[in-house]
């Protein structure tokens, strides 16, 4: 009898996951994709529901399904929308409200009260328990919650519980892309290979096995690990038949971690038939581990744009960035080679790091001047910013610019006015002088990337302008004006 009340419990038990990321891009929020998916075929859960900024009223969407248990999942940058989401909320309904994210997971002193629970580290797991919990309790008590690992609470102060042991990826089911808006995969423009194709968007790791000083990707997901190369083709794969894409974004913090991997992954694709339906794959490679093996394998597999962190033309400031792993004559070297092999070559550049100066900064110029002459393809620029867990962070919190009761909105790689990490006897004026002379050079890449591309697709550019004229409005904005 017990056993069919909890049945019951879970056929009508509703789960709305609430993500607050909106870009011009619209990626889509593959974590909660991965807790969906993982809630409907590990726990039975049938009635999961993802509420996204991108297409959806989260407000409406919230009221109309009346869910039993709301998780939110907010970067740093969006922490403070949920939070007063959280309070807006909790005035009229008693629904509990589980945070997790990356936000939580490396700042847990910034838990509020108008969260329940907070989820930390990886949350498959742990959301799983927190549902089995509340439907056996209705509620989350401090005594239960303190049996559990990977958790946030408050119990008169906060509470933090000891870390799960990270997951095999391999024992994950197979996300669930139909739990998203389907726009996420309709014809898109891919400017760098002047196509209007339906993306995949990929996550075959989890973690990076470099330790940047910006960087908080280890400590959120631990150790590296990798989908074996046929389960990381079978991801491909299902979305490619499911959704019928044909371009392949890859989300991994260094897909191209071996030439052998990606050897087996290729294997996995045509034993599936499927490589013959890519019309191309993006991914990120490191400038350090760029060879002619490596390009000729990527190559192989169909890869097209190659996306590097160059950081800094500064030697001293990218050695320090990079911890010493990448060269700016690695990362000119990269350009080199990869545009020798076809890449279309994509790169960011960070302005403001602590220790920077203002000669640093124009060593930066002369490496995007060097760029352009190579034939890059398109570099953005942004300001250095902290965010916890990492040494940027560290650095902020003792000037006194960052804090866990901080108000999160300015954490923004645009905040040109107020560069939280510019050493204080760098004149902020001529900062910014240095800064905009930057995104001028940039922008003469990106307007020949938009060009080559409307020129190349003339009429298609025009029919999805005239069928979503403010989003691509918005694109052009940002991509052609911003700093």
């Amino acid at each position: 009898m017990k056993k069919l009340l909890i049945s019951d419990k879970k056929n009508n038990l509703k789960i709305a996951l609430v993500s607050f990321q909106k870009d011009a891009e619209k990626v889509p929020p593959i974590g909660l994709v991965y807790l969906a998916t993982y809630l409907k075929n590990k726990c039975s859960i049938k009635n999961v529901k993802i509420i996204d900024k991108n297409y959806d009223n989260i407000r409406l969407e919230l009221e109309d399904f009346s869910p039993d248990i709301i998780g939110l999942g907010p970067m740093t940058i969006n922490y403070q929308e949920a939070v007063e989401f959280a309070i807006n909320f909790k005035k009229n309904h008693n629904t509990p409200i589980i945070i997790g994210g990356v936000h939580i997971s490396t700042l847990p002193e910034s838990f509020k009260l108008c969260f329940d629970v907070g989820v930390i580290g990886e949350g498959e797991e742990t959301i799983s328990q927190l549902v089995d919990l509340f439907i056996k309790k209705n509620r989350f008590l401090p005594q239960d919650l303190k049996k559990l690992r990977g958790v946030v609470f408050f119990d008169k102060t906060i509470v933090k519980t000891k870390l799960r042991k990270p997951l095999d990826l391999d024992s994950l089911p197979m996300p669930d892309f139909s739990l998203i808006n389907q726009d996420y995969f309709s014809p898109q423009e891919i400017p760098g290979v002047n196509i209007i194709a339906r993306r995949a968007f990929v996550l075959t790791s989890r973690s990076c096995p470099y330790k940047c000083k910006f960087c908080s990707t280890s400590h959120f997901w631990g150790n590296v690990r990798l989908h074996s190369p046929e389960h990381a083709a079978k991801i491909i794969a299902d979305s490619v038949i499911k959704q019928n894409t044909t371009y392949i974004k890859i989300l991994d913090d260094l897909f191209t971690v071996s030439p052998e991997r990606l050897r087996q992954i290729k294997v996995e694709l045509e034993k599936l038939g499927i490589l013959n339906k890519i019309e191309g794959i993006e991914c990120q490679p490191r400038a350090n581990l760029i060879n002619d093996e490596l390009c000729q394998i990527m190559k192989e597999l169909k890869v097209k744009i190659v996306n590097f962190g160059f950081e800094s033309g500064s030697e001293r400031i990218l050695n320090w960035l990079k911890s010493g792993s990448v060269t700016v004559e690695m990362n000119k070297k990269a350009i080199i080679l990869c545009k020798k092999y076809g890449f279309i070559v994509y790169g960011s550049l960070m302005f403001g790091s602590p220790g920077e100066k203002i000669e640093d900064m124009k060593k930066t110029l002369d490496f995007i001047d060097f760029a352009v002459k190579n034939k890059a393809d398109y570099i953005w620029g942004f300001i250095s910013t902290p965010f916890p867990d990492t040494p940027f962070w560290d650095i902020a919190l003792q000037k006194g610019k960052v804090s866990k009761y901080m108000d999160f909105n300015l954490l923004s790689h645009h905040n040109l006015d107020n560069p939280l990490l510019l050493d204080e006897d760098v004149d902020k004026d001529e900062f910014k002088r240095v800064f905009l002379k930057a995104m001028a050079k940039l922008r003469k890449l990106k307007l020949k990337l938009v060009t080559r591309f409307f020129l190349s697709n003339p009429i298609r550019t025009m029919e999805l302008f005239v069928k979503s004229p403010f989003y691509y409005t918005s694109r052009v904005i940002k991509q052609v004006y911003k700093h």
